[in-house]
């Protein structure tokens, strides 16, 4: 969890800390679920292909009936006298390179067919791994812009916005590090020259969306919400308090029609 001893105010700090820990909660059930999704979905083609065996292995079964009474080492050997001599055959009517082209088709088939197996398995296994990174790299960029907006003072429900806006500035490198990268891959810089970190782009937001600090809209009235700056804090912070995960969603999206 980000430290959030900055904030001397106990309850608010610990509203704050509350309120991270339910983000962080939602994020690990939707997780949770997702795996949960992925399960059952394999469970239910396990149980088809179940089936599928259950099936196949009557078939078989029928078809043993048919080789009552025939010795099976017998039946071997005549099988391969029989494969022996038809390309024996084919090479009475045609040559070696036809032969030889005939085996390298029938090992290349199969060859194609275990390739085409193994890169859907892949594909499948590479399509997860990548949700699963981009689900951590978001958590961590967010976390480290959400203690940055918090240490700067920015309104609670103006978080989520500075956050949207973030994860099309910031990545992580390589260390798991969060950086901000510019049209040709090069460290991107402040207007000053400096490198571009999650403390000073949420300080230069002051000049481009003062509307993020309190008391930033006149007499500090919230458009669309019929409430000023101290009614609408102290319900965000009651719903927080009371871990009404609904109550504070709603008053952040009333507040966000404006």
């Amino acid at each position: 969890m980000p430290d959030f001893t900055f904030i001397e105010d106990k309850d608010i700090r610990e509203k704050v800390e509350d309120l991270h820990k339910l983000e962080v909660d939602e994020v690990t059930i939707n997780l949770t679920n997702k795996a949960k999704s992925d399960q059952e979905e394999s469970e239910k083609g396990l149980k088809a292909k179940n089936v599928e065996l259950l099936g196949e292995k009557k078939t078989l079964q029928e078809a043993v009936k048919l080789f009552d009474g025939i010795d099976p080492k017998a039946a071997k050997n005549a099988l391969e006298f029989h494969e022996k001599n038809k390309d024996a055959e084919f090479l009475k009517d045609g040559t070696i390179e036809d032969l030889i082209e005939k085996k390298t088709s029938t090992l290349k088939s199969d060859h194609e067919a275990v390739m085409v197996e193994l890169n859907g398995k892949f594909d499948d296994v590479s399509t997860k791994g990548s949700m699963y990174k981009n689900l951590y790299e978001s958590k961590v960029i967010d976390d480290g812009i959400r203690a940055e907006a918090i240490k700067a003072g920015i309104r609670a429900e103006a978080v989520e916005d500075v956050l949207m806006r973030g994860r099309s500035v910031f990545s992580l490198d390589e260390n798991k590090h969060i950086e901000a990268r510019d049209n040709e891959g090069k460290l991107a810089k402040t207007a000053d020259d400096k490198v571009l970190t999650t403390k000073n782009w949420v300080a230069g937001l002051k000049d481009t969306s003062p509307h993020y600090w309190p008391n930033s809209e006149g007499a500090g009235a919230h458009p669309g919400t019929g409430m000023v700056d101290s009614d609408y804090t102290a319900k965000l912070q009651a719903a927080a308090s009371n871990n009404d995960m609904n109550e504070f969603r709603r008053l952040r999206a009333l507040k966000n029609k404006k």
